[in-house]
């Protein structure tokens, strides 16, 4: 290593080898605003830093470079390198059996034509990388705005950005037109978030809104260099001053505009440029590199592999017999040749016949070209557009669309079609996958009393603070099988009396002080008419001052805008109860309680994160009293309380999740003058340090948020999607494994489990949560082990129960056993999981024996993680942003779309490319394998019985349309059967239909088709090589041409034996075929002397004329054709005589075609943007057809 560094160093110091070493680039970057250096003490080595322009650049070729890059990454894919090296082989190898052109052209075809989608599709991105890089924005250049193009913008220059305009680069946010330095963004080109966002500037610098203020500031930007994470950010800015001393601000997240957002609801904004270019966080997520393979393209490696070392063997066997062969006289009396007309049987350079090893070695080499064509080369092709074009009708399916968000299903990949037809173990998230993430507040705990929800009004619950004061001793509270049941159940009836007494007696309680001001909550509200007929574009920015001077008292126009629904399904509650929160203005906060309104300041913010889980505030109320206002987690907070009902609260919580409700614990404290100043200047400390920013933070907030008086606890309401029940149901029963991974407590999760089906009455629940130490998880996990044992041996289901905090203490030690109990569970549910603590459980998963195929699907940014580790990630269009479905590979709107995706796209996927890659090979063999027989018949010579035009358009034009239409619109069963039988989707797990039984009924059945084309053609002739009315001897064209003909036509028959079902564009796939690729064998029999320079092998003239007017042909045809085909014919009526599937289909069809009357029909409207395809309720499969 020391010698590598040392080199590198050498090498960046010598001139001519500068420019081959990539640069240093410093841990930090310096950006001195305006572009304007200044001196800094210590900063010296920063001052030759050099940035990129703002030119964006997503297109990969250019006008020079396009053939060369292009050329070069076709050849790094091994098949396409493969069939370059035979090429080359035919054009070096003297007096090759076959034309060059037969490897070249189809090779050239290939290349050309992935070139040209290659390049159209760049095209498209230079077109819109103009529009971006042209786009006019104005810049401050002496003391004035200067308009420049885009991808002018230098780091440093303070950019000037209006209204309903993009970003052009990530910019610091210095001031607005707005007094307090706010702005709103919207960033639905980078998360997919609708909903507006407010970013503030640092207080020093939002005052200076001129050009001429702005051209006179002094200072720099310290920051990190630029990463990927689009909500996080490092880096102070430092404002220098001759009259004072340099002023230093932490800049957060919340100070950064990034490239791709747009400017809402504010006239202009000015911004120092920070990164640009290549270096924005949006161009930094662009790149995405996927490394995911499916288990089809991986056993197609295996075949390729399989097929050169049957080659391999093919050209060994032929070099030996001709080596052989030449001990024989083939030399008449006066040393001429006697058979002239082998061409091989003498090579070039070895005129005597001498079996020497250069000879053998040629001859292997000659055979070698003969044989390769067994290896289509036309497959990758066909499968990228196969699996491109499939991957359309993922969007295409009206059954997907989700009229609540407007959204089709995505698929952002089209690498892992067939995958979805493969998972084995399904990893899920809760909150927004199962359920709704629509919150509705529901019951609290205040002061160690339960109230709850009714009409308006939060009444106390008498009745269960009966029964839980009974029933204190009881371990668990008795579960309900309903969210919304539970709910109702637990509601007492309660006067308006006592409800008007009830709210004058916790409206002062600090509880609601907490909601209201604890969060981080955005207010709309609409110049024009309602909050609900609102859009972004028409929403006015009131002042917080003014809105109690208006009627808005109670709040009833306000919008509120939350990261998180719990947030705002508080804030409305509060709103609801008579507190409302009117938003802020110069960090001042206020709310109204009951008609009085209070002002706060608000001092810090400590974000909630998914480490801590939890937020707090430092609010300073009217009175010049120092708060510490908390909400979180129960696990989280009441390990931080020391004083208020502890014990009561964690009742209330556990009675809550029984419930099924998501809960939050609150939490206060009041410090004194000198405490806030020590913990502000601790947490500004943290937010300067650039090493360790998140470290230092960390454990500044841990010593705010300490020593906490708990106040009580909220209960918010989640509701289960639609047919989620049904869903996980049926994913069970079609051998899926479904595994829940949640950071919600665990009561809340079990009750959530078995509402949503996912654990049901037949399970045995154990659980592995609240382990001590790493020690007692380690013997507890063995006891674990041994109940399972126990439970197996009675042929009961086991479901289990992990938290992550257990799951910590065993996940890197004890990982084998804990995977082993999990993988023999019927169900799993992971409760308080961090996103890192998902991803690993996903991981453990994969590496388990037998390489199980994983899927995860989530809906937010904590989800991330596993569905970029699983090997098909499914993100749902979710209300916590869309980074998850931006980052899948799959993503549509409900979970119950998941059934769908996998039962019937994924189905439909996998048996379309599995039959599409047995069939490409299948055909090859029955195809060229003639040539090896050949070999017998002609004293062992390595010619070719094919003419140069069969070998080259085989694979391009005689055979790959049908098969291709084969592989986009093939049903093989009816969705209605998949979706009513799920069972069906664990028969093609496991890449069943590649196996090694498959494969070898493939190519077997294509040695058999070969060996009936090729001796039957040769049986036909042998006693009788006159041939048609005028008696021309049959050649090695007629023959040639013969065993083509009855090949391609046994192949297509084939083809369709495995059809079930038929469309119009595919019967014209089958007639464009046949009459296009013989009407050019017949054009170029017709006229083979004008392409005498592309024949290697006997002249075509006037063959194909030959051979159809001769009625001997037709009828050996027929006999060889039904020959050949009857095996399948065979296969194909015992599979669908023997098969329970097809058998219930075809009766069904016949039921429904004697009892469905026409009238019966609706029609169903779709919309006209996803009217795409022909209709496929009238195709006909065979069984159809034996029915009527």
């Amino acid at each position: 290593m020391k010698i590598q560094e040392a080199f590198l160093g050498c090498a960046r110091r010598t001139p001519l080898l500068k420019r081959c070493v990539s640069p240093v680039r410093p841990d930090k970057r310096i950006v001195y605003l305006g572009g304007r250096y200044v001196d800094i003490d210590g900063e010296e080595a920063t001052v030759g830093q050099k940035y990129c322009d703002n030119t964006v650049t997503t297109s990969k070729y250019t006008a020079w470079n396009f053939i060369f890059k292009n050329l070069y990454e076709q050849f790094l894919r091994i098949a396409n390198f493969y069939f370059l090296v035979v090429a080359v082989l035919m054009f070096v190898v003297p007096n090759t059996p076959v034309s060059p052109v037969t490897s070249a052209l189809p090779l050239a075809f290939v290349l050309v034509v992935t070139a040209l989608k290659q390049a159209y599709e760049d095209y498209l991105r230079h077109k819109e990388d103009k529009v971006v890089n042209l786009r006019e924005y104005e810049v401050i250049k002496d003391g004035r705005l200067t308009t420049i193009k885009s991808h002018n913008i230098q780091v440093g220059d303070i950019v000037k950005v209006n209204d309903n305009e993009q970003f052009p680069c990530d910019l610091v946010l210095l001031s607005s037109s707005d007094d307090q330095g706010q702005c709103t963004i919207q960033t639905a080109n980078l998360d997919g978030e609708t909903n507006l966002k407010t970013f503030i500037c640092v207080p020093e610098t939002r005052s200076l809104d001129t050009p001429g203020q702005l051209d006179n500031i002094q200072g720099y930007i310290d920051c990190q260099q630029p990463i990927t994470d689009l909500y996080k950010f490092v880096g102070n800015i430092i404002l220098l001053d001759s009259s004072t001393a340099p002023v230093t601000k932490a800049l957060l997240a919340q100070n950064i505009l990034l490239r791709g957002a747009k400017l809402k609801n504010t006239s202009y904004i000015y911004g120092c440029a920070i990164y640009t270019g290549p270096d924005t966080k949006l161009a930094l997520n662009s790149v995405i590199k996927s490394g995911k393979r499916s288990c089809v393209e991986k056993k197609l490696n295996t075949y390729l592999l399989f097929f050169l070392g049957y080659m391999f063997i093919q050209c060994a066997l032929s070099t030996i017999l001709r080596h052989l062969n030449l001990g024989q006289d083939w030399k008449n009396p006066d040393g001429t040749r006697s058979q002239w007309y082998i061409p091989f049987l003498f090579d070039y350079g070895n005129p005597q016949g001498d079996d020497t090893s250069l000879q053998q070695f040629i001859d292997f080499l000659y055979f070698y070209i003969i044989y390769n064509y067994v290896i289509p080369i036309s497959l990758y092709v066909t499968i990228e557009l196969q699996k491109f074009m499939g991957s359309l009708f993922f969007g295409f399916d009206v059954e997907m669309y989700d009229v609540t968000i407007n959204e089709c299903a995505k698929a952002n990949t089209s690498d892992l079609n067939e995958e979805l037809g493969q998972v084995d173990y399904l990893f899920c998230d809760k909150t927004g996958t199962l359920t709704e993430n629509e919150m509705q507040f529901r019951q609290c705990s205040i002061d160690g009393r339960l109230y709850i929800e009714e009409g308006g009004m939060f009444v106390p619950n008498e009745r269960v603070q009966m029964e839980m004061a009974a029933a204190k001793t009881a371990r668990e509270l008795q579960r309900t099988t309903s969210i919304g049941s539970a709910a109702s159940n637990t509601q007492p009836a309660v006067s308006s009396a006592a409800a008007h007494d009830n709210v004058d007696g916790i409206s002062t309680s600090p509880f609601f002080e907490v909601l209201s001001l604890c969060h981080t909550v955005q207010i709309e509200l609409p110049s024009n008419g309602t909050a609900a007929d609102s859009d972004h574009d028409n929403i006015e920015q009131v002042d917080p001052v003014e809105r109690t001077n208006m009627d808005e008292v109670d709040g009833v126009h306000y919008k509120y805008n939350a990261s998180s629904p719990d947030e705002k399904a508080l804030v409305e509650a509060c709103r609801m109860f008579g507190i409302v929160y009117h938003g802020s203005k110069d960090n001042q906060l206020r709310v109204t309680f009951h008609g009085k309104t209070r002002a706060y300041k608000l001092h810090e913010v400590l974000e909630f994160d998914s480490d801590r889980k939890c937020m707090s505030v430092i609010i300073e109320n009217d009175e010049g009293e120092y708060q510490v206002l908390c909400k979180g987690a129960e696990s989280a907070v009441l390990k931080r309380c020391v004083s208020g009902p502890v014990d009561i609260t964690i009742e209330h919580v556990d009675y809550f999740a029984s419930l099924g409700l998501r809960t939050l614990v609150i939490a206060s404290k009041t410090i004194d003058v000198q405490e806030f100043h020590r913990l502000r200047d601790l947490i500004e400390t943290a937010k300067q340090n650039l090493t360790n920013r998140d470290e230092a933070l960390v454990e500044a907030f841990e010593q705010v948020e300490q020593g906490l008086n708990v106040i009580g606890a909220t209960a918010v309401e989640d509701k289960l999607q639609v047919g989620v029940k049904e869903t996980i149901e049926k994913l069970r029963m079609a051998g899926i494994k479904v595994w829940v991974l949640t950071g919600d407590k665990e009561e809340t999760a079990v009750n959530i489990s078995h509402s949503a089906g996912h654990f049901d009455g037949s399970m045995s629940l154990l659980g592995f949560t609240m382990q001590a130490s790493a020690e007692d998880a380690h013997t507890n996990l063995l006891n674990l082990k041994k109940s399972v044992d126990g439970l197996e041996l009675e042929n009961k289901q086991v479901a289990l129960v992990v938290d992550g905090a257990s799951l910590a203490m065993i996940i890197e030690e004890h990982c084998n056993i804990f995977r082993e109990i999990c993988l023999r569970c019927a169900a799993v549910l992971c409760c308080r999981m961090t996103p890192i603590q998902k991803s690993k459980v996903v991981k453990l998963v994969k590496q388990s024996k037998g390489n199980p195929t994983t899927a995860a699907i989530g809906d937010g940014a904590n989800d991330v993680s596993m569905i970029q580790e699983a090997h098909v990630g499914i993100g749902i269009m979710g209300k916590e942003g869309r980074q998850a479905a931006r980052s899948s590979d799959y993503a549509f709107g409900k979970f119950r779309f998941l059934l769908k995706a996998l039962l019937v796209h994924g189905h439909y996927y996998y048996i379309r490319l599995a039959v599409l890659v047995q069939y490409f090979f299948y055909k090859n063999v029955a195809f060229i394998t003639a040539n090896f027989y050949f070999i017998f018949f002609s004293a062992y010579s390595a010619m070719s019985i094919y003419d140069t035009l069969f070998l080259t358009f085989y694979n391009v034009t005689f055979t790959s349309l049908p098969i291709f239409l084969n592989g986009l619109f093939e049903k093989h069963v009816p969705e209605d059967v998949l979706l009513e039988n799920p069972k069906l989707y664990s028969k093609i797990r496991k890449n069943h239909l590649m196996n090694v039984a498959f494969f070898s009924q493939w190519n077997l059945l294509g040695l058999w088709h070969s060996i009936v084309s090729s001796f039957g053609i040769f049986l036909m002739y042998v006693h009788h090589s006159e041939f048609g009315r005028n008696g021309l001897q049959t050649d090695i064209a007629v023959y040639g041409t013969a065993i083509l003909f009855i090949c391609t036509t046994v192949v297509q028959i084939k083809l369709m034996l495995v059809t079930y079902y038929w469309t119009w564009i595919t019967l014209i796939g089958y007639a464009i075929t046949l009459i296009c690729n013989w009407a050019m064998v017949a054009i170029y029999s017709r006229w083979a002397p004008g392409f005498v320079t592309l024949t290697a092998s006997t002249s075509m003239s006037g063959v194909l004329g030959v051979l159809f007017s001769s009625g001997e042909f037709w009828l050996v045809v027929l006999l060889l054709i039904i020959m050949a085909v009857l095996p399948d014919l065979v296969i194909r009526a015992y599979n669908d005589m023997t098969d329970p599937v097809y058998l219930s289909i075809a009766k069904s069809r016949a039921e429904a075609t004697h009892s469905v009357s026409p009238c019966c029909v609706q029609e169903v409207s779709t919309p006209k943007h996803l009217r795409l395809l022909p209709s496929t309720e009238n195709w006909i499969s065979l069984e159809q057809l034996s029915v009527l």
